[in-house]
C-alpha cells in the first residue's frame, strides 16, 4: 500500500538574488545573481514528500496568471496531484522575494496573493483503509482559520496530523486544533513566539504539550532537532555539509518527515531521514529544485553510517 500525504498550503514563485552579504536596512548590495524558482511552503513540502516516495495530494490556490500556470505545470511534473489546487481568475499568484548570502543564510519577503483566499469549504478528508497510515501536513502561509478547520477534520478522519507553524503564528491556536495535532513542528524562534519562553527550547516545548499537543519537533539548524513528548526528549544530530542555500531546507525536512511517517516508519527513523534530506537540500540552490529523491536520501544515509 502506497504512502499518501495530503498537503494543505501555499504555492509561490521564488524570486531569488544571491549576494556576498545580506543588505542592512537602507543598504543596496550590488553584484547579485538572479534566479527564479518554484516555491511556497506548501508546494515545497509537497514536492519533498513526492520525491521521497510518497503519493502526494496538494490543496492550495493560485491566480490564473503566468506564475500560476508555471506552478501547476511544475507540480504535475514532479508527480504531485493538483486536483485540489484552485485557479482564481481575480487573484494574483503568490511570490516571495529572497536574498541569499555566501553562507547560505537568507531573508524573505512574501506577497501571498491567492494563497490568502484558501478556505476549507468543500474539502472532504478521506479515511484511511485498514492498515493504512494517512498523513496530513500543514504550514502557516494560508489563513490560519482554514488550517485549523482542516487540522481538526483530518484528525477526526484518522490521519496523522503535522503542523509546521512557519511563519510564526499570529495567534495561539484553538484548544480543539492543538488536541488534534500529532506533531507540531517549529524552529526555536517560532516556538518562542508561540510560548513566550526564550532560551531552552526543550523547556519551552513542554508548554504546548500542556495545551494538548501530543509531540513537538523543534528544528535547531546545525544543532539538529529535538523530539519532545510526554515520554521525554530525543535529540537528532544534524548532518554536516557545506551549505550554499538554506531556502527550502526546513520544508524539505517536513515533507520527508511526513513521507516517512506515511510509510509507517518509527518517528526517530523518520526524523533521521528528514535531517539527511534537509542537509542534501542545503547544498543546492533553490527550494524545490534542491529536494532530493528517495535514492539520494538512502545513499546519503549509507555514506553517513546508515
Amino acid at each position: 500500500m502506497s504512502a499518501h500525504v495530503f498537503v494543505y498550503g501555499s504555492i509561490n514563485t521564488d524570486l531569488v538574488v544571491y549576494v556576498t552579504k545580506l543588505p542592512r536596512p537602507g543598504e543596496t548590495v550590488i553584484g547579485g545573481i538572479y534566479a527564479s524558482y518554484p516555491g511556497g511552503k506548501g508546494a515545497n513540502q509537497a514536492v519533498a514528500a513526492a520525491r521521497a516516495g510518497a503519493e502526494v495530494s496538494l490543496f492550495g490556490c493560485l491566480g490564473q496568471d503566468l506564475f500560476g500556470r508555471e506552478r501547476i505545470a511544475a507540480l504535475q511534473q514532479t508527480g504531485v496531484s493538483t486536483e485540489g489546487v484552485l485557479m482564481l481568475a481575480d487573484a494574483t499568484s503568490g511570490v516571495a522575494q529572497i536574498t541569499v548570502d555566501e553562507q547560505g543564510e537568507n531573508t524573505i519577503a512574501v506577497a501571498p496573493g491567492a494563497n490568502m483566499r484558501f478556505t476549507a469549504e468543500g474539502i472532504s478528508v478521506r479515511r484511511p483503509a485498514p492498515g493504512e497510515t494517512l498523513v496530513s501536513l500543514f504550514q502557516n502561509e494560508i489563513p490560519q482559520e482554514a488550517t485549523e478547520q482542516l487540522v481538526v477534520r483530518s484528525h477526526q478522519a484518522g490521519h496523522c496530523v503535522l503542523w509546521n507553524i512557519a511563519p510564526t503564528l499570529s495567534r495561539r491556536p484553538t484548544e480543539e486544533s492543538l488536541h488534534a495535532l500529532d506533531y507540531l513542528v517549529c524552529n526555536r524562534n517560532e516556538l518562542a513566539a508561540l510560548t513566550g519562553v526564550e532560551g531552552d527550547p526543550a523547556r519551552a516545548a513542554r508548554i504546548p504539550l500542556d495545551w494538548g499537543v501530543k509531540s513537538l519537533i523543534v528544528t535547531l539548524g546545525s544543532e539538529g532537532s529535538i523530539l519532545v513528548s510526554p515520554e521525554g526528549e530525543v535529540h537528532i544530530d544534524a548532518f554536516r555539509v557545506d551549505a550554499v542555500d538554506t531556502v527550502g531546507a526546513g520544508d524539505c525536512f517536513c515533507g520527508v518527515l511526513a513521507a516517512a511517517l506515511a510509510e509507517g516508519r518509527a518517528v526517530k527513523e523518520a526524523l533521521r531521514r528528514a535531517s539527511a534530506a534537509a542537509a542534501i537540500s542545503a547544498t543546492r540552490r533553490g527550494a524545490q529544485p534542491s529536494m532530493p529523491n528517495r535514492a539520494e536520501i538512502d545513499e546519503f544515509l549509507r555514506s553517513r553510517g546508515g
